[in-house]
C-alpha cells in the first residue's frame, strides 16, 4: 500500500475474482510508521500476514501474482525483483519513477517471461468506446484526437504563493499533493496510445493553479500536451484536478476523434447533455475530509449515475492478466506501453521547463 496508490481499490477484485485469493501484505522495513499501521491494519483486515521481507515473500511459493502498489519510487526495484522470482505482475499506473527505472522493469519483464499488466489505461469505458468506433471505419482516416480527462476533487481556493515551474527529477508526490499531469493526464496518454502510433514531438503547458498547494510547491495541478506521432497526427489533451463541484460526475472523461470522413464524440461519463448541481455540493456545509483534502483516497458527492459499474475497466484488466497467464500471451496493456507512455509524460514536463517543443525518444533523463 501507499498513501497515493490504488492498492486498497484493488482488494475488493481480487476477493470477488474465482481465481485468486490474498495470502499476503509485505512492504518494505524502512517505511514511516503510519504507512506500517496502515499496512497491518489491512492485514488484519484480509486474515493474512504482514511481512517486512520482501524476499521471502516473492519467493514464497504460494505466491504467482504480486500487486505492486507501493510508492512509484521505489516500483521499479520490487517490479524487477519479482519478475526474476518468476511472478506475474499487477501494477499500478506506473513501472518507475524515471525513464531508465520504467525501461529496466519493462526489459525484466520481457527477459523473464512473466505475464504483467497495467491496468488503469486501456480497460476502461473511455478506450473500449474509442476503440469501436475506430474499428467500425466510419471516421475513415483518423487525423487527431483530443482527450479531457480530469478529476473533479480537492477544494480550489485562491493562489497566495506562486513558485517558478519545478521540474520532476524524479519526484512526483509529496506528503500533500501529486504531480497532476502525470498523475491524471496519464490515463489521456494511454488513450492517445490507443489512437496513434510512436509518438515523435511533445508540447507541454502547465502553471494555472486550482490549489495553494501545488503553487506553493511549483507543481502541476493541472496542465495541456499537445503531441504529433510518426505519421504526422496530431493528439491534445487536458488532464488535472479542478475541484470538487467542477462536474456532476467527478470530473470529466471525453475523447474527440476527427477523421477524414467523420468525427466523433465519446464520452465515458454520459452522454454530452450534463446536469450540474453544483448547490449540491456548495450550497451546504461540504468540505473534502481533512484526512484526505485532495481525496486522493475518496470523491465528490455524484448526483448522477455512472453508465457502468466498472468505468475504469479494472476488473476487464483482471480477467486480462488471468487468461494471459493462462493463453501465455501478453496483456492488451504491459510494461513496455507504460514505459513509452512515461516518456512522453516526461518529454511533456520538460517541454514545459523549457517553453519548447521536445523531440522523442528522449536522449536523457529530465
Amino acid at each position: 500500500f501507499s498513501k497515493h496508490s490504488h492498492q486498497q481499490h484493488f482488494i475488493p477484485l481480487y476477493q470477488a475474482h474465482p481465481r485468486l485469493r490474498i495470502i499476503g501484505v509485505a512492504d518494505y522495513p524502512d517505511i514511516d510508521s503510519d504507512l506500517r499501521a496502515y499496512n497491518q491494519q489491512w492485514a488484519s483486515q484480509l486474515g493474512v500476514p504482514y511481512s517486512e521481507d520482501l524476499d521471502e515473500s516473492i519467493d514464497d511459493p504460494a505466491v504467482d501474482i504480486v500487486s505492486v502498489g507501493c510508492e512509484i519510487e521505489r516500483r521499479s526495484a520490487l517490479i524487477v525483483r519479482a519478475a526474476e522470482a518468476g511472478k506475474h505482475l499487477w501494477i499500478d499506473k506506473f513501472p518507475g519513477a524515471t525513464l531508465a527505472e520504467s525501461e529496466a522493469s519493462a526489459a525484466a519483464v520481457e527477459r523473464t517471461g512473466v505475464r504483467a499488466i497495467i491496468p488503469g489505461y486501456a480497460y476502461g469505458t473511455l478506450a473500449q468506446h474509442t476503440r469501436q468506433v475506430l474499428a467500425s471505419g466510419d471516421l475513415g482516416t483518423l487525423l487527431g484526437v483530443h482527450v479531457d480527462v480530469m478529476f473533479g476533487k480537492g477544494w480550489p481556493r485562491p493562489i497566495t504563493q506562486r513558485r517558478d515551474f519545478v521540474a520532476p527529477n524524479g519526484r512526483w508526490k509529496y506528503p500533500d499533493i501529486k504531480r497532476e499531469l502525470l498523475t491524471v493526464g496519464a490515463y489521456a496518454v494511454g488513450l492517445i496510445q490507443e489512437c496513434l502510433g510512436p509518438i515523435r514531438h511533445v508540447v507541454g503547458h502547465a502553471g494555472a493553479f486550482f490549489f495553494p498547494e501545488h503553487g506553493a510547491h511549483g507543481c502541476d495541478d493541472f496542465g495541456t500536451l499537445t503531441m504529433t506521432d510518426a505519421d504526422g497526427r496530431v493528439a491534445t489533451l487536458c488532464g488535472g484536478r479542478i475541484g470538487t463541484a467542477s462536474h456532476p460526475q467527478g470530473g470529466p472523461s471525453r475523447a474527440y476523434l476527427i477523421g477524414t470522413r467523420q468525427s466523433a464524440t465519446i464520452d465515458a461519463k454520459r452522454p454530452a447533455l450534463d446536469a450540474y448541481l453544483r448547490d449540491y455540493s456548495t450550497g451546504y456545509d461540504y468540505q473534502p475530509n481533512p484526512q484526505d483534502p485532495m481525496q486522493w483516497h475518496g470523491g465528490p458527492p455524484v448526483p448522477t449515475a455512472a453508465l457502468s459499474e466498472d468505468t475504469a475497466g479494472l476488473a476487464a484488466g483482471l480477467d486480462d492478466l488471468v487468461a494471459a497467464i493462462d493463453d501465455d500471451r501478453p496483456t492488451r496493456y504491459g510494461v513496455r506501453q507504460a514505459r513509452d507512455l512515461m516518456e512522453i509524460i516526461l518529454a511533456g514536463y520538460r517541454a514545459v521547463k523549457c517553453n519548447a517543443a521536445v523531440d522523442l525518444p528522449l536522449e536523457q533523463e529530465l
